[in-house]
């Protein structure tokens, strides 16, 4: 692997940990991990083999008192290493950014550390067409694709909406304020979102995202126009794979509505 391949890698790792990893403030421990389910096979086959191309030869497991699966270290060395790369070390929340080697780099490298970021702290979903131009396909099934990024940080977000200026993707941001709930204060979150469908099939073309969970949802919408909601990454393979059709999806939704009607019918 040559010096500006492993770079890349080293950018991608880097969006990840801001995603979804942390150093603990003492040094002594550092944490990435994910969903058990969803994300096990983004973990087993490419963030592991990250890890092994520019650190050191690691073993995704699930830690059951979180609930996530994922990848932890704990020798000094390899800590001292992450931080060099310009990582942060205790609490990210509210902290999180882009290093700044990143933001001076080629956009390789800005790409590859939003695709890191984007495996592990965006999501894909598809909403139907609520709109009174809407026609009957695009009002029944959910055909309006959207992109996002989620982050407490603000500077992280910003950062990320000037990387992809940069990388000339049409994005917007925007905060969703959470204030007080269930006796805390909970922190509000800030947003970058894509919603037009050829900037989405852009975006999977150029990052070429390495999360299965979100590239199952985006290949199921380019196949069908369409992707049905609340499905599992099992689900979402066996629709690709001609095993489920996803229209009957929306069949048992609209039996299961009825059923909640009637049941609220009779109370």
């Amino acid at each position: 692997m040559g010096e500006s391949q492993e770079k890349e890698k080293i950018a991608e790792l880097c969006g990840a940990i801001m995603g979804d990893g942390w150093i603990q403030s003492n040094k002594k421990s550092f944490f990435l991990a994910g969903d058990p389910v969803e994300d096990k096979e983004y973990y087993d086959k490419v963030i592991s083999k990250i890890i092994r191309e520019v650190l050191v030869l690691v073993k995704p497991k699930e830690f059951s008192y979180w609930g996530v699966y994922g990848i932890s270290i704990h020798k000094k060395d390899y800590i001292e290493k992450l931080l060099n790369w310009g990582l942060p070390k205790g609490k990210k929340v509210g902290r999180a950014f882009v290093p700044k080697w990143v933001i001076h780099s080629d956009n390789k490298i800005k790409t590859a550390f939003i695709r890191g970021l984007f495996d592990t702290d965006g999501c894909v979903f598809c909403q139907k067409d609520y709109t009174k131009y809407a026609d009957n396909f695009n009002s029944e099934y959910h055909t309006k694709i959207r992109l996002r990024i989620s982050s407490v940080s603000q500077r992280l977000i910003e950062q990320v909406f000037c990387l992809c200026q940069t990388l000339r993707f049409r994005c917007v941001t925007r905060k969703i304020k959470r204030g007080f709930k269930n006796n805390r204060n909970n922190h509000d979150v800030y947003i970058l979102e894509i919603n037009e469908g050829e900037s989405i099939s852009r975006w999977f073309k150029s990052l070429n995202p390495s999360n299965i969970k979100h590239v199952s949802k985006y290949l199921i919408w380019k196949k069908f126009g369409f992707c049905p909601p609340n499905t599992n990454l099992r689900q979402r393979k066996d629709i690709l794979k001609k095993i489920i059709n996803p229209y009957k999806l929306y069949v048992r939704e609209c039996r299961s509505g009825q059923t909640r009607q009637t049941q609220n019918l009779l109370a």
